[in-house]
């Protein structure tokens, strides 16, 4: 039986400072457009849903209409793909 990875959930200071590291890796920008995010917006989490997890690894920055694309209509697996790409680039090393 597969074991389900567990998810972190973070609160408060801790997820604040995610955000800040996230917001930081990415410069501010949406990883799929270039578009200057404000550093107060909560980065996206991928994946999505209820498999979300507060991990620096897990969470990118997206403009509004980037994570709109993201969650509706047909571009959606596309703006996935790119997101999953761009992870694993920043973090090839860590899979190994």
């Amino acid at each position: 039986m597969l074991e389900k990875p567990k998810r972190v959930r973070l609160k408060g200071k801790a997820l604040s400072n995610l955000n800040r590291a996230i917001h930081n890796r990415d410069h501010d920008r949406c990883v799929i457009c270039g578009a200057w995010v404000n550093p107060a917006k909560k980065f996206h989490h991928e994946p999505c849903g209820i498999n979300r997890s507060d991990e620096e690894q897990k969470g990118v920055v997206l403009c509004d209409r980037c994570h709109y694309i993201r969650h509706n209509g047909p571009r959606s697996a596309v703006i996935r793909d790119k997101i999953r790409d761009y992870l694993r680039k920043h973090y090839k090393k860590e899979a190994q």
